[in-house]
This record gives structure tokens, C-alpha cells and sequence, in this order.
């Protein structure tokens, strides 16, 4: 009954979004027709489990998923399919960012789901046909409800497996004392195993996908070192417990981690999906190759604060130590994602990656180019958004490649992302789940770009 009565309230909420230009039609299936064949023509078709593209292939669609692929010679396409020829092009799985924020706790939750549904459209647009939100930032469950109308059909977006608010304890800090009021609270506040858990149920029973704790507070860097030093926030039996809940609730569960105690208190209980871990030592890194425990690294947001971090910590900062650490969790193994940190901008305020478009959604392709310049393949890059990425977020077996019976997720650029992997800076053809989003590729499209519904 929630969630009905939150589709409802979304669906008033985003009227202007639903009087889009006629052309742009429902998502919603026509139950009583036969699934939409669907055939493409891939000159290039890249293969994240090989690491190689595959030449002159055929992708058979049936609704939303994929119905077979192969060879040219061997996949016949049927004489009723829509035929989009992508034969120039080189087609990939759609991409999946493992951490963005789509709310920024600005004005009321009305302004958040608006906001949210902007930032998502703009993510699409560019590829990310699966978003996964780190916390609603003051959002509330604006993530949660956006996920269910786009599930629903009211409105066009990528997939998107939420988190809610933050878990976190109330930690030290320079907080107002309310005396006859009450500050806006955006996260969960619990202290204690008991608490936690109940933070854990009450997440899962407004519907999110996965949890996010905070496990690591205020940071320094040691002036005559550089070491970073991490405040511990969460004890290590109130993140088991958090842990525990998750798994027997079947959620997953992602943290806010730096390094430090927190760091370790994650890689201990076996959190599947840490966030930064930048200041990981040669003990945390052995421990998360020998456990198979991920790392996903923002850098465009770190690359952004270098300036403020350079005023308090010259000559360190974020974004200096995070190169050293992923560099060295690359060689030895650790099983690393792919996550942008990207989140709403106001009024000029917020994660601000690309001055050109004053954006962070949309612009998440320019993280390939850097690790690149850290020593990745553009191959390793890529499995890191496909492949590895839907392992991470236990999406395996309906995401992250292009293969009978996964979701039809679909992009293509006009270059070869293995030669140039900039490439990936200029996606042209978005298709989520069988239907275009975006097409700048074929004559059908005549550069059609969907942004909401």
C-alpha cells in the first residue's frame, strides 16, 4: 500500500515531465501485444569476458531482453524485426555507475524527486543504463520513488537500485542544539547493534535495494608524513550487526571508507561493495584480495575538492593518495568498480566535474581517460562498468554484457573505445531494456534524445 500511495504521489508530482512532446511514448507494456522484435546490426560488438570486440555480429531482442546474438552468418533476423543498423558503430553493454546521488537536500522532498528524476535522464542520456544511489543526501526515499515510477512506466529512466538515506551514528561534530525545533535530519541516525539493525529494517521496508553505512568520519594528513589519518565512526560490532541484518533482509551493503579502523572493520565482516578506500595499506589491500571484496573509487569529485584540500594538507590531498592507492590495489588484484560520485548541482553548488555543462551526471565517461592514465587497459576500464560492476551489485546474471537472456541494455559510440578510450566521452546510441533513448547513429533516430517522459 506504500508504495502505491508514493507512485501516486510521484506521479503528481512530475505533471510537467508527463507533458512531454507527443512523440515520446509510454514505457508502460502493451500487455495484450506479442513483445517487439528487435535486431541490430553490431560492426563492433564488445565482449567485457573475452576483452575483445567481435566483428559483424547480430543482436536478436524480444521485449526487453536479449533473445540471442552472434555472428552475422548465424543469427537470422527475423523478417518482422525492426532493424537498427549499428554496423559503423561499436556497440557495449550499458554502462553502470556504482555510485551516484540522484537528491542534495535542497528545498522540500517535492523539489528532491524532481531533482532526481533530472539527474537520472541526464545519466541515461549518457550511457549509464544503471544507476546505483549512495544515499539520498536529505533526499529521503525520493531515490526509492523514482526507482518505482520508472519500474512502473510513468516516467523514462535507467534502472536504478537505491539506497534511501545514510546509516549513520551520531558522531562528533559542531551541530546546532535545537532548543524549541528540530534540524532537518537527511540520514538515519542509530547508536548500538540494536539500533542499526532496526535502521536496516526500516530501510528495507520502505523499499530500498541495498544499504550505505558511514564508517569513516574527519580526515587528516599527518604533516611530516602524509599519512591519512581516519576518524572511526561505527564500532565493529554495530557495522556486523548492519551487516548481518542486510544479508538476512537480502540486501547488500555498501560504506562510506576512507581507511583507518573503519576500513578494516569492513573488510572484516565482508562488506561487498566499500566506497573509496583510499587510504588502504598494504594489509587492507591483501586482505580484500584474499576475501574478493571490491573497491569502487570516486576520482572526479577528489579531483574537484584538490584545491580546498591543498589549503589544509598541502603538499596532500584526496586526490593525490587516492592515485598511489588504486594503483597499487590494481597490481595486486583487488577487484576494483566503477562509481563517479555524481550528484545534482544548485544554483551553481555541488559536485561540479565538467565546467562546460556544470554537471557531474552525463559527464561520469571522463573517469576512463584518467585511470588509463593510472595504468589501466581500456579494457580493464570498461569491465569495470559492465562486467564487474554488475558483480559487484549481484546484477550478474541480467547486466553488465550483451548475452541471450540478460536485460537488453545497449550503447554504441561512433569509434573504437579499445583504441581511443575517450570514446566513451561521446556516447551517440542509448538503448535500456529493448527501447531507444537516444540515437544519433542510425536514420531512424535522426538524433533523437529522450529526457523525459
Amino acid at each position: 500500500m506504500q508504495r502505491k500511495t508514493g507512485l501516486r504521489i510521484f506521479g503528481l508530482l512530475i505533471l510537467t515531465a508527463l507533458l512531454a512532446p507527443a512523440g515520446v511514448r509510454s514505457q508502460t507494456p502493451a500487455t495484450s501485444q506479442a513483445p517487439q522484435t528487435t535486431a541490430i546490426r553490431a560492426g563492433r560488438l564488445f565482449d567485457p569476458k573475452s576483452g575483445t570486440n567481435l566483428m559483424n555480429q547480430v543482436v536478436i531482442i524480444k521485449g526487453d531482453r536479449v533473445a540471442d546474438v552472434g555472428p552475422a552468418d548465424r543469427v537470422q533476423i527475423p523478417p518482422d524485426a525492426k532493424v537498427i543498423d549499428l554496423s559503423r558503430a561499436t556497440v557495449l553493454p550499458g554502462l553502470i555507475d556504482g555510485h551516484v546521488h540522484l537528491t542534495d537536500a535542497s528545498v522540500g522532498l517535492q523539489h528532491q524527486m524532481m531533482v532526481a528524476l533530472y539527474s537520472a535522464t541526464q545519466s541515461l542520456n549518457a550511457g549509464y543504463t544503471t544507476l546505483v544511489p549512495m544515499g539520498s543526501h536529505g533526499g529521503g526515499y525520493a531515490d526509492v520513488e523514482l526507482r518505482n515510477a520508472i519500474d512502473a512506466g510513468f516516467v523514462h529512466g535507467p534502472r536504478i537500485l537505491p539506497a534511501g538515506p545514510l546509516i549513520e551514528i551520531t558522531s562528533p561534530g559542531k551541530a546546532t542544539f535545537p532548543l524549541d525545533w528540530k534540524p532537518f535530519e537527511p540520514s538515519l541516525y542509530a547508536n548500538g547493534p540494536g539500533q542499526f539493525r532496526e535502521a536496516v529494517r526500516q530501510l528495507a521496508h520502505y523499499g530500498a535495494d541495498h544499504i550505505k553505512i558511514t564508517t569513516t568520519g574527519a580526515f587528516y594528513f599527518k604533516p611530516d608524513t602524509g599519512e591519512m589519518v581516519n576518524q572511526e565512526l561505527p564500532t565493529l560490532d554495530e557495522v556486523k550487526a548492519a551487516v548481518e541484518e542486510a544479508h538476512r533482509l537480502g540486501l547488500f551493503v555498501a560504506s562510506h571508507t576512507y581507511g583507518g579502523p573503519g576500513l578494516k572493520h569492513a573488510i572484516e565482516v565482508g562488506e561487498e561493495d566499500i566506497q573509496h578506500g583510499l587510504a588502504a595499506d598494504d594489509e587492507d589491500i591483501k586482505m580484500l584480495v584474499q576475501k574478493n571484496l571490491p573497491i569502487t573509487s570516486t576520482i572526479l569529485d577528489q579531483r574537484q575538492d584538490e584545491p580546498g584540500d591543498l589549503k589544509r594538507f598541502a603538499p596532500y590531498s584526496r586526490w593525490r593518495i587516492q592515485q598511489v592507492t588504486w594503483k597499487k590495489m590494481m597490481t595486486a588484484g583487488v577487484k576494483l568498480g566503477f562509481g563517479s560520485g555524481a550528484a545534482p548541482v544548485t544554483n551553481g553548488q555541488g559536485r561540479i566535474y565538467n565546467l562546460a555543462c556544470q554537471c557531474s551526471h552525463g559527464v561520469q565517461g571522463e573517469m576512463f581517460p584518467v585511470f588509463v592514465s593510472w595504468g589501466a587497459t581500456p579494457v580493464y576500464t570498461l569491465r569495470m562498468a559492465t562486467m564487474v560492476n554488475a558483480e559487484i551489485i549481484h546484477q550478474q546474471n541480467n547486466l553488465g554484457s550483451i548475452e541471450k537472456g540478460k536485460f537488453a541494455d545497449v550503447i554504441a559510440v561512433s569509434g573504437d573505445p579499445l583504441q581511443d578510450i575517450s570514446e566513451m566521452q561521446r556516447v551517440k546510441f542509448v538503448m535500456k531494456g529493448g527501447e531507444v533513448f537516444r540515437d544519433e547513429l542510425t536514420a531512424l533516430g535522426n538524433g533523437a534524445l529522450r529526457t523525459a517522459k
